[in-house]
């Protein structure tokens, strides 16, 4: 079908200010030649939520319009046809989403003319020029350190400088910028975390403005620190589970992973027929008493944290639309199985993550499966958002279903009867299992509410449980001390994938993108990520990288040397190929050949590496170089003092075809560096001079260096 579509502008009232709060009207224009029955506008503004913004047609189906009020900034959206068929704007620039999605984008402008930025003019784009102190991106205090932030429109000022009073004492101090996207430029600062007023300073040409409470105002000579922004030591914080920094993270999907009894395996007969059904379910019997029998496995291969994908009844084989919320699969054991893995792993000093399902059901849920008897007349029909009767199992439901699939219904959350159900079942198995933690499915589609009502539920069960949500862009908003310690991080990943594997980002795009992330989230969150190169839900890294092994070795290594918790999916360790759903769910092979085992080998190192030097769980991000015409790359992390043993860790990559030597810049002024992890086992010493080490790497390689006298035992290659 061929469309045709755009957005138009519709004018509106300005207004200056510091928040950039003024909404502006947006108008999309939508057209097919085949008329339609119902198009629907979904994107980042509605949370990709496919029925809440449904578009209006004059003309029996052909033209179809809405007009949103947005708040300036960046969108994504696409247009839903007939409630099934999703499609980009071509008339709006298109990108890919890091995984695969090509979506399109609308730029709502900050400011309401159409001057372009130009440092040194005077003009400053008031309206870009953003600091929320309640915003804990903004401002953020960890145990004994306080994190500031402060936003302005991209290549448009000449200087930041942090104004600051310490009993009565005024400091200055000048910001360098941290990151800019296509917007925006964010400077921040880090201060020891004590009682502080402070404010900001924006000098560009001869115009002067001094950011505090008051808003945006001209500069004087000596500004009045009683309209400066407060800060006392303490607060601003919120408490991620102190575990996540150090853990390594490793996904299973139960009935892909090992069958160790037979005895309770499902018939691979017929599917079940419901409408919609999106793939082959095909079941392969693994099981938990499996996952049981292969502890050892991941013991050896360094794993300290289990997330399992749905364990709770269902009918099909990934278990996302839950049936039951109170029992096991009996098809991967009963309740006993999973306090006996739960117990199990704890014993072993291991933590176990359980998949939540809280967005929507399966058809046979209880309330859903009423709902179909009794129709109108079922106590349980607002359980559901249902649009018309009768409810049938068809093609673009009566009801809200999971991206309009029907055997997903989606649950009503402004039902106060159904969070009250769910919440229990959370409390229940968090306190039964003494459950470490949940990953929370479409945790984006769910009201915000909900989530912040979950919250004090599973840390009064478990103080020390992580909260981990499925978000694929930016989840700063769900990352405020009242929701959600984590999420997957997708952004993460699209990044490595881009340029290891394609090779569609220059070093220094990727290098953008990993300061960007530094910026986006508090400093709890961030090095809490949860760091996945592959997942149940995107092709194999392995096939992203065509099956090159050089490549996947290179992001492996990405993955354990970057802030935040690295995340294997189930067979990453070995090389397990997969693309989309549901190829990327083979099921593991325990028969390893030489190759994979040497992989296995890699990857137990590279973790042992990370387990024993404490700047790759817990230090700060230096970028040392970045090389777009060779692409070279090197970062170091780093903690203080660095003479200590696993303070310093050098990350080097040769992303190129070519071999490289070249001058690296390093944060230790003479010594020795020593490898203690390579893509291709190398070794050597390399002596600092000035503060430089020269090197040479080969194509597709690289190196974890450590200061030769901070080498922990046993970690020489």
């Amino acid at each position: 079908m061929r469309i045709a579509a755009g957005f138009l502008w519709v004018l509106t009232l300005v207004a200056f200010g510091v928040s950039a709060e003024t909404k502006r009207s947006i108008t999309f224009r939508f057209e097919t030649p085949v008329p339609a029955e119902i198009v629907y506008l979904a994107g980042t503004f509605n949370e990709w939520q496919p029925r809440k913004n449904p578009m209006h047609s004059p003309d029996g189906g052909r033209a179809w319009t809405l007009t949103l009020a947005l708040e300036p900034g960046v969108y994504q959206y696409k247009f839903v046809v007939n409630g099934t068929e999703w499609y980009p704007d071509p008339q709006a620039p298109i990108v890919d989403d890091g995984n695969g999605n090509l979506n399109s984008v609308l730029w709502v402008e900050p400011d309401g003319y159409q001057r372009p930025a130009r440092i040194g003019d005077g003009h400053v784009t008031r309206t870009a020029i953003a600091h929320n102190p309640a915003d804990l991106r903004d401002r953020n205090a960890t145990q004994d350190k306080l994190f500031l932030r402060v936003r302005t429109r991209k290549d448009d000022v000449a200087q930041v400088r942090l104004l600051y009073w310490r009993n009565g004492r005024l400091q200055t101090r000048l910001l360098t910028p941290a990151v800019s996207d296509a917007l925006y430029t964010y400077y921040t600062a880090t201060l020891p975390d004590a009682d502080y007023e402070y404010a900001f300073q924006i000098i560009d040409g001869k115009t002067s403005l001094l950011l505090n409470r008051g808003g945006l105002q001209r500069c004087s000579q000596n500004p009045n620190p009683t309209l400066a922004f407060h800060h006392r030591k303490g607060a601003n914080r919120f408490d991620v589970p102190d575990w996540v920094q150090d853990a390594i993270f490793y996904q299973i999907v139960p009935d892909r992973f090992f069958n160790a009894d037979p005895t309770n395996d499902p018939e691979n007969g017929k599917p079940i027929d419901f409408t919609g059904r999106i793939e082959d379910d095909r079941f392969y019997g693994g099981d938990l008493k499996g996952i049981l029998e292969k502890l050892d496995y991941l013991q050896d291969l360094g794993i300290s944290a289990v997330y399992l994908t749905p364990v709770f009844a269902s009918v099909t084989h990934h278990k996302y639309d839950t049936d039951d919320y109170e029992r096991v699969d009996p098809h991967l054991g009963i309740d006993n199985d999973l306090e006996m893995l739960a117990h199990r792993l704890h014993a072993n000093g291991m933590r176990l993550i359980l998949d939540g399902v809280f967005n929507h059901v399966g058809v046979y849920f209880f309330a859903f499966q009423d709902l179909l008897q009794h129709q109108a007349n079922s106590p349980y029909k607002d359980w559901f958002l249902v649009e018309r009767f009768p409810v049938k199992v068809e093609p673009n439901p009566g009801y809200w279903a999971w991206w309009n699939i029907p055997y997903m219904p989606k649950l009503n959350h402004g039902n106060p009867l159904v969070r009250r159900y769910l919440l229990g079942v959370v409390e229940r198995w968090t306190r039964q299992l003494r459950l470490d933690g949940w990953r929370l499915d479409v945790a984006n589609e769910v009201p915000d509410q909900f989530w912040q009502m979950f919250r004090p539920v599973v840390k009064k069960a478990n103080p020390e449980a992580v909260i981990i949500g499925e978000i694929w862009d930016d989840a700063g908003r769900w990352l405020q001390g009242d929701m959600f310690d984590s999420v997957m991080n997708y952004l993460w990943r699209g990044a490595v994938v881009d340029w290891i594997a394609h090779r569609r980002l220059r070093p220094s795009q990727f290098d953008q993108q990993m300061r960007a992330l530094q910026v986006r989230y508090p400093r709890q969150s961030l090095y809490a990520m949860y760091n996945m190169l592959s997942s149940h839900d995107t092709p194999r890294f392995w096939r992203e990288c065509g099956g090159d092994e050089r490549k996947v070795r290179l992001g492996l290594l990405l993955q354990m040397t970057a802030i935040g918790a690295p995340a294997l999916y189930y067979g990453d360790e070995i090389g397990m190929d997969g693309g989309g759903i549901p190829d990327n769910r083979r099921p593991m092979h325990w028969q390893f050949t030489p190759s994979e085992q040497a992989l296995f080998r890699y990857v137990r190192h590279l973790i042992r590496v990370r387990q024993a030097i404490s700047a790759l769980r817990r230090g700060d991000w230096q970028t040392l170089l970045v090389d777009d015409t060779r692409h070279l790359y090197a970062y170091a992390r780093t903690m203080e003092p660095q003479p200590l043993k696993g303070h310093l860790a050098v990350v080097v990559i040769n992303n190129g075809e070519q071999p490289a030597t070249f001058d690296l810049p390093v944060p230790m002024a003479h010594g020795m560096l020593i490898p203690v992890a390579s893509t291709n086992d190398l070794r050597g010493s390399y002596p600092v001079r000035n503060g430089r080490v020269a090197l040479t790497l080969a194509p597709l390689t690289g190196v974890i260096l450590i200061p030769e006298h901070s080498i922990p035992g046993g970690l020489n290659q």
